[in-house]
């Protein structure tokens, strides 16, 4: 009788010193700007900092990936048919966020352009990478793309960012063409990836 008392307040103390990893995704709101400036400014520079001179980098950091360049994002969400969504943990810290742009489509893509709406921005803090957050904030967008009418999700992707094209190929998206990607005065090349008909 004492063993199983202490064995289950054992198994009760391990439980209870386990990390929790509760994610849970919504819109973002202005008190979230600069947990979401400092996930994209970091991530968009850890992936392609190396292939874009410093000056184009550091200007497009600034007018993209300031605080105050998101918080007027999320207020001017209405105005600019774009919806920023977040991860938190269960404190409530940001974990990565996306955002799902209507109105925009790309010459590559076939159908009404009206039926077509963007998945774009898709960052995960390094420190939560590993956890599904990236596949969870996609599969929310499109609940959403889907709830709202739209036939056709589309994104974009680097051409040298295998592991995100990856991702998206492993999520059920098609490369349908390129397009190019301006940052400063640096011009790449980007693939357009799809999915419709959910």
């Amino acid at each position: 009788m004492a063993t199983a008392k202490v064995a289950s307040t054992i198994a009760a103390s391990q439980l209870s010193c386990k990390p929790s990893h509760e994610v849970l995704i919504g819109d973002a709101l202005p008190s979230d700007a600069a947990a979401i400036a400092l996930i994209g400014a970091s991530t968009f520079t850890a992936a392609f900092g190396f292939s874009v001179p410093a000056d184009d980098l550091a200007d497009f950091l600034a007018a993209t990936y300031s605080a105050e360049a998101v918080e007027a994002e999320i207020l001017g969400a209405q105005k600019t048919s774009t919806s920023t969504l977040v991860a938190r943990d269960e404190s409530g810290e940001v974990l990565g966020f996306v955002q799902l742009v209507r109105g925009l489509s790309d010459p590559c893509l076939p159908g009404d352009a009206s039926a077509h709406a963007e998945l774009r921005r898709l960052y995960v803090s390094t420190a939560a990478h590993g956890r599904g957050i990236g596949s969870r904030l996609v599969a929310a967008v499109e609940g959403k793309a889907r709830a709202e009418g739209f036939e056709t999700l589309w994104l974009t992707v680097w051409e040298e960012n295998a592991s995100a094209q990856r991702l998206y190929q492993r999520l059920g998206y098609v490369r349908m063409g390129e397009t190019e990607f301006a940052t400063g005065g640096c011009i790449q090349t980007d693939y357009v990836l799809a999915k419709n008909n959910w």
